[in-house]
């Protein structure tokens, strides 16, 4: 990767905001697709945070047909809202290079440990809210597609080859394939193969804007209750199933609730219209199943076997519909 005296255009951004060139410390904890992560504490107390990727070298960026950057695009849409935002200040392109120059939340940023419930509901209300939301106007997103989120993790060596995790994805997969029930893993591994049945059952919900990659790693809560988000990275206009089922599926063992609630306590945002909960529900069972369906396989081989008797039993009714 170029130095940044090198990258012209983020140079003019940082001089743009007041931010020095200089002083910056790249975090050893990087990306998770590949992409640089650096931190800079300026003197007058203000700090910031930047992002550097380019689909040479971000996994995700290759993986989801994403040689534009929505990231950097929708860091200069500046999203802010009442409960929910993100600290993006804007972006910069060099060439092949994405710059995404954004305030530091590090301090309120949640970890992978179990949250509260009130920090799960402020979470749910403030996704629900992003959901209502229209998607920012007069900026050409090119969004993820349903395809490339839901199939991402698919057990395909030639697609997840340079994942860091790949071997873990595969090897759960196979074990999932042997766990989960015949009608379960028969309809995961079809709908890998032809996604259009899923695509047509989520056809029947409305699309919403989604951040695309709800984990807590990437949420961060306020003094003030404000949810903000971090790494646009996978954001979609597409059913909040999708959204939500990544998120229960990551997430689960830091949920102070059951699944079955964090499904109801979502619904009763009242984003989804009522007749449209069932197929909501079993949706977003699917997705999340499809998304980290090896995960739930994984860890039943280590000894818990419960949540992915869970997942599968409630896809049951998913496969009804499609």
């Amino acid at each position: 990767m170029k130095s940044f005296d090198e990258l012209h255009n983020l140079k003019r951004l940082l001089h743009k905001h007041d931010v020095s060139l200089s002083n910056w410390v790249e975090l050893s904890q990087r990306g998770f697709s590949g992409a640089r992560i650096y931190r800079q504490h300026n003197r007058e107390g203000a700090s910031y945070i930047l992002k550097v990727t380019s689909a040479d070298f971000d996994w995700i960026m290759r993986a989801t047909s994403d040689s534009k950057c929505r990231e950097a695009i929708l860091a200069n849409a500046r999203i802010r809202h009442d409960r929910i935002g993100s600290p993006a200040i804007g972006s910069a392109q060099d060439s092949s290079v994405f710059s995404i120059l954004m305030q530091d939340i590090s301090e309120c940023l949640l970890s992978n440990e179990r949250v509260t419930k009130d920090q799960l509901q402020t979470i749910l209300l403030g996704a629900s809210h992003l959901h209502s939301l229209p998607p920012p106007a007069g900026v050409d997103v090119p969004w993820c597609t349903i395809e490339d989120r839901l199939t991402l993790f698919m057990p395909n060596p030639e697609k997840l080859v340079s994942f860091r995790i790949a071997n873990d994805i595969l090897a759960g997969w196979e074990l999932f394939f042997d766990y989960a029930p015949k009608n379960i893993g028969d309809t995961v591994r079809s709908l890998f193969n032809d996604l259009g049945p899923l695509k047509r059952a989520l056809d029947q919900l409305p699309n919403c804007f989604l951040h695309g990659d709800l984990k807590l790693d990437n949420i961060g809560i306020s003094s003030d209750g404000t949810v903000s988000l971090i790494d646009w990275s996978m954001s979609m206009l597409a059913p909040a199933a999708i959204d939500l089922g990544w998120f229960m599926a990551m997430n689960s063992r830091a949920s102070p609730i059951s699944l079955d609630d964090v499904l109801m306590y979502y619904t009763s945002c009242g984003v989804i219209e009522r007749r449209l909960h069932d197929r909501h529900h079993a949706l977003t069972i699917l997705c999340g199943l499809m998304l980290r369906g090896w995960r739930k396989a994984l860890d039943a081989k280590a000894g818990d076997p419960a949540e992915l008797h869970w997942w599968c039993e409630r896809a049951s009714s998913a496969t009804k519909i499609l």
